[in-house]
């Protein structure tokens, strides 16, 4: 997985471009596929040769966007024929915007839609593509709209993650075990911090019933697949397991940040088992580093585990 993550946070480091195409050899060579995510992957300047190459490899391919800039690649990504397109979305315009920080990002990602669309007609080549949803206390209510808002903005796929939360407790403890397990210093916690989820669970559960309802031909991609009870828990508290605890990321994922350090942890990726600057992903996979992260991970969910979802990839 190349992910994405805003430059400013590496010191000044980036992979050079030739190194990037080091890594998508290696991967193709071991024939598994690749997702290209963020951060916003369509800020990186030279992303459509990155992914012109990738398909060149005959490789599956996915893409993971917001939107804002889609419109200016469009036809571009439409010719490439990319395997898979996912579109963040937090909810109807109005509140999609609050989440964003910025007005008029809805109305950027339909006209970016719109324009995909034109060309997938003009190619004769549909991008298969889905909507996540992340749903923390800024945008639960708007679920229940969400099936007509993927059903206005042309897709037919989506799937509903709820949000981290990570309260400083359970933070600065994560914390101590990594500098104490690994002599890392673990930051990224800070960026899921909130004492309380925000979710009225009542009120969430209300909204998740007549999402259901509304969703007739659409698919909810079950990634998450939650029970009521589960999702209760999931909000309620963030020191409990909620329906697995086994991270599969470990054993059939390695995340690839802008600086080459390679990690299994795609949202909390303080510990680096390599970096692709310096080693084969064949070396980084089978390191040291690699072994010592499995066993801890494989006897225990650290901290930030429990709120974590990446561990039901796969």
């Amino acid at each position: 997985m190349l992910n994405k993550k805003p430059i400013d946070s590496y010191s000044g480091t980036v992979v050079p471009f030739d190194s990037l195409l080091k890594v998508v050899d290696e991967v193709h060579e071991y024939g598994v596929a690749l997702i290209i995510r963020g951060g916003e992957p369509l800020l990186y300047p030279r992303i459509m040769d990155l992914l012109a190459y990738i398909k060149s490899k005959g490789m599956s391919l996915s893409l993971e966007t917001n939107g804002v800039r889609l419109k200016k690649y469009a036809e571009a990504l439409v010719k490439l024929k990319i395997d898979t397109m996912i579109i963040s979305v937090d909810g109807p315009a109005e509140i999609h915007d609050h989440v964003r920080g910025v007005k008029g990002t809805f109305d950027k990602l339909r006209e970016s839609l719109q324009e995909l669309e034109i060309h997938e007609n003009r190619y004769g080549y549909k991008i298969p593509r889905g909507i996540t949803c992340t749903l923390s206390g800024y945008n639960y209510q708007g679920l229940g709209a969400m099936p007509d808002v993927v059903r206005a903005l042309g897709v037919g796929v989506i799937c509903i993650v709820p949000y981290y939360f990570i309260p400083e407790k359970q933070g600065l403890a994560y914390e101590k075990l990594m500098r104490e397990k690994f002599s890392c210093e673990a930051y990224s916690w800070r960026g899921f911090h909130h004492e309380e989820s925000g979710v009225d669970v009542d009120l969430f559960l209300g909204q998740l019933e007549e999402f259901i309802s509304k969703l007739g031909e659409l698919q909810s991609y079950p990634y998450m697949a939650f029970t009521d009870d589960e999702y209760r828990e999931w909000y309620s508290r963030c020191d409990t397991t909620v329906h697995q605890a086994r991270c599969n990321n470990i054993w059939g994922l390695l995340d690839v940040q802008p600086d080459g350090n390679v990690n299994f942890c795609v949202d909390f990726p303080d510990y680096a088992i390599g970096n692709v600057m310096e080693s084969t992903l064949y070396q980084i996979w089978h390191s040291d580093n690699a072994r010592r992260f499995r066993e801890l991970r494989t006897k225990e969910e650290m901290p930030v585990c429990y709120r974590c979802g990446a561990k039901y990839m796969g």
